[in-house]
């Protein structure tokens, strides 16, 4: 409870009013963007912010007290050989640009509004640290609902005086006429709004959610060199992640949606949107279930810049497809049916359309039998099934599984529209590139034209020659190992964190199916349930919304061309190489799904000394579960497999340094010997 006599106070900047940008420099480079191409200054737009910067600095040291924006524009005006007149257009630009900008914390209307109920006199003040006029701090509070009859305003320019220099707190309380301790003062930032309050005999208190988080920290970092664009990006992350806190979503679930996935969805688009408009492409499909969000996001992204798109949801996956495939391709089937590590019997017969129990039948060895089929194959065990499902009497049946799934995957292929006149590009993540060889090998053979495949990324795997048969192209926007080996180096199973950004919110396609006419997708069930319970669904909407929030401030039909993946990069790593304790707690246990048995396991899996023995007489030299996140397994796992995976991470980080350091050192001991 407030003290009898309290005043409630607020900081402005950050606490209850923000910005659709991050920090506020971003906000002066976008006006010097502006008046550059309105040829109102005469020089580029980061010389207009130094300027500006530096001038407001000189005056407040030169003055004694803050320096006022009129005062500053006739400076900078001075400064670019401007007139008297230019100096107030470049004062009211600034001004206009901040309405423009300005929105309201969410969450802050509620927080003043308690507060005036808790207020001795009903009302409230804003003190705030700016050159802005008064006038106008209460015009953009109004403009948001934060302001009403009786509140004041306090700005360091207009007073003379400011928080973070000292004196401004003082001149509040004499002209309220109340001693210091009467005020409670709230703001981010702990020296200015805190501190500085009590120092003068206030009470400070922090509300720091409106500073930007550490994701969006990294966004600002990076937009002098990629444009204001991406303060647009911080900026529109920052207000979903607050308004999706004000809802009750945990913080390490919304910072990571909206400053991580959003951001890498978001980006990705954008490169479709140039790779379209480069190659052709008139019409994008986004295949099922991982390109689902990506459709969603592709609406209003491409929507603002890429009207002319088609975009269309594909139902496919790597069973149907490979299946299909497996038809026409010796090749593709010896791959399909390789059995990879944490595979059961009965997952490993589902991908060729069998059962442990019709197998039992026609081949009685002790491995196949369905009393052991749930159980993790040993290394040895999956070259026997490898080679039993490629040679007779299974082989029959695999080559009948085969090819019904052909027939009736070339029907839904006609059905929707592959084989019009228009040029078309499939959307989806990627890795090695079997299944779009899958996909392209089916619809060559029925005569269908070639399609692009645009994918996050290509992994390095082990039929990697295969990939691109008959000129089709598939071409990766954030990593190509193919050619680019090093390029994940240190960087640990990429394809599992994207994976779980895109996870779908409907079971899994194992096929397609005829129903009179019509070929329709047959998936394991409607919903995708531990998904959903996990908290799938909100992640994607506060993405949707940063998308939103983030092609508002977008020029029309103007594709941005600057290259995100060093931004998108240095995102990725920071939550998956380095996550906070609270994201590896609450990420780690997103039920990651696999062919193996149960299906759905938590990607951060708590590692066990009977599991890694276990792994170890199955011939696994992995001792975490395939597809498991590393960062997250170590924080989950007690000791001492929490410090061996953390060394092994460090070690993969840090593998070309250490590669390195023998030539180090040699240089460093010849560069301390006296010369010769």
């Amino acid at each position: 409870m407030a003290h009898p006599a309290e005043i409630r106070s607020f900081d402005v900047f950050d606490t209850v009013l923000t910005r659709r940008v991050g920090r506020p420099t971003a906000l002066l480079h976008l006006m010097g963007e502006r008046l550059f191409s309105g040829r109102s200054i005469p020089c580029s737009a980061n010389a207009f912010v130094e300027a500006r910067t530096r001038y407001e600095h000189k005056l407040t040291v030169w003055f004694g007290r803050p320096a006022k924006l009129a005062e500053i524009y006739v400076s900078v005006a001075g400064a670019l050989c401007l007139g008297p007149e230019d100096a107030e257009h470049l004062s009211l630009t600034e001004l206009e640009l901040e309405r423009e900008l300005s929105i309201a914390v969410p969450g802050a209307r509620k927080m003043v509004d308690e507060a005036r109920k808790e207020s001795a006199n009903s009302n409230v003040l804003f003190v705030s640290d700016t050159p802005h006029p008064e006038d106008f701090l209460r015009e953009l509070l109004s403009a948001q609902g934060l302001f009403v009859a009786g509140d004041r305003v306090y700005g360091s320019a207009a007073r003379g005086a400011s928080k973070s220099a000292g004196g401004l707190f003082t001149i509040v309380a004499k002209e309220i006429g109340l001693p210091p301790a009467s005020f409670l003062h709230t703001g981010d930032n702990v020296r200015n709004d805190v501190a500085a309050a009590r120092v003068e005999g206030w009470r400070g208190r922090l509300q720091a959610d409106g500073r930007l988080s550490r994701y969006e920290e990294l966004m600002e970092r990076n937009a002098p060199s990629l444009g204001t664009t991406i303060s647009a990006m911080a900026g529109a992350s920052r207000l979903a992640r607050l308004e999706a806190r004000t809802d009750g979503l945990a913080a390490e679930v919304a910072d990571v949606a909206s400053g991580v996935v959003a951001p890498f969805l978001i980006g990705y688009m954008c490169w479709i949107a140039a790779q379209a408009q480069l190659r052709g492409v008139r019409r994008l499909y986004f295949v099922a279930r991982d390109a689902e969000v990506m459709l969603r996001i592709a609406r209003p992204v491409l929507n603002r810049i890429a009207p002319d798109l088609e975009c269309r949801y594909f139902y496919g996956s790597r069973q149907a497809w490979m299946l299909a495939a497996s038809a026409y391709s010796d090749e593709i089937l010896e791959r399909w049916v390789t059995v990879r590590s944490d595979f059961t019997m009965r997952t490993t017969l589902a991908r060729v359309g069998l059962s442990p129990e019709q197998v039992w039948e026609h081949v009685k060895i002790p491995l196949t039998n369905p009393v052991s089929a749930d159980e993790p194959l040993s290394l040895d065990n999956r070259r026997i099934v490898s080679e039993l499902l490629r040679t007779e009497p299974l082989y029959q049946f695999v080559r009948e599984a085969a090819a019904q799934a052909a027939e009736v995957m070339t029907a839904y292929l006609r059905q929707e529209g592959f084989f019009d006149d228009s040029p078309s590009a499939l959307v989806d993540t990627g890795w090695t590139g079997g299944v779009a060889n899958a996909f392209d090998e089916v619809l060559s053979h029925a005569g269908g034209p070639a399609v692009h495949h645009f994918v996050v990324g290509v992994l390095q795997g082990q039929n990697d020659h295969k990939v691109g048969l008959g000129g089709r192209t598939i071409r990766a926007w954030l990593f190509d190992e193919r050619h680019q080996q090093e390029v994940l180096r240190g960087f640990s199973a990429p394809n599992v964190m994207i994976e779980m950004f895109c996870g779908g919110t409907e079971g899994r396609l194992v096929g397609y199916e005829r129903q009179g006419d019509v070929i329709n997708p047959v998936l394991t069930a409607p919903d995708n349930v531990p998904l959903l319970e996990w908290g799938l669904t909100a992640v994607h909407d506060i993405a949707v919304q940063v998308a939103e929030l983030f092609v508002a401030q977008l020029p029309a039909e103007n594709v941005p061309r600057a290259d995100w993946t060093g931004l998108i990069w240095s995102l990725l790593e920071a939550f998956w190489m380095h996550p906070t304790a609270s994201e590896a707690r609450r990420w780690g246990e997103f039920p990651w799904e696999e062919e193996i048995w149960p299906p759905f396991n938590p990607v951060a899996q708590s590692l066990s000394t009977c599991d890694v023995l276990a792994r170890l007489r199955r011939g696994d030299s992995q001792i975490r579960r395939n597809n498991s996140w590393r960062a997250g397994s170590a924080l989950a796992s007690a000791q001492p497999w929490r410090s061996l995976l953390q060394i092994r991470g460090w070690e993969r980080i840090n593998q070309v340094r250490l590669q390195r350091l023998p030539r180090r050192l040699q240089l460093e001991i010849q560069k301390r010997r006296p010369g010769q």
